[in-house]
């Protein structure tokens, strides 16, 4: 009983720093399904798209929200392009959830924009 104790204490002990690194760091990442489901869009917008993405990447959320709020607003929107544009939402909120200082009014009123337009005011 005493050999299962230490046995067990040694696994627990051995996976322990294992499964802390599998700890989602970040939250959502729309920066892959954005560019996917672009990929055939009009040049414009494709770039808007490869701005909303650069930004993402260096932590600019008021950049990426101003260059993502026309493509929500002005195009019809495709199921996997609504679905990145949602994980988009989702990762812009969570940046300002974890981060007060980008919650400017800027940042509400394209957050406002991108919500009406991408559920039609459903749920804003």
């Amino acid at each position: 009983m005493k050999l299962f104790r230490v046995i067990s204490l040694l696994v627990g002990l051995l996976l322990t720093p294992g499964l802390l690194s599998c700890k989602k760091r970040g939250g959502a990442d729309a920066t892959k399904p954005l560019q996917e489901s672009f990929q055939t869009a009009e040049p414009e917008v494709k770039q808007a798209i490869e701005t909303v993405n650069t930004s993402f990447k260096a932590g600019n959320y008021a950049e990426a929200s101003r260059a993502l709020a026309p493509v929500v607003a002005t195009h019809n929107l495709t199921d996997p392009q609504r679905q990145a544009v949602g994980l988009a939402l989702q990762q812009i909120n969570q940046a300002v959830g974890s981060n007060p200082a980008l919650d400017t009014k800027e940042m509400y009123d394209l957050r406002a924009k991108m919500f009406k337009a991408y559920d039609g005011g459903k749920r804003f």
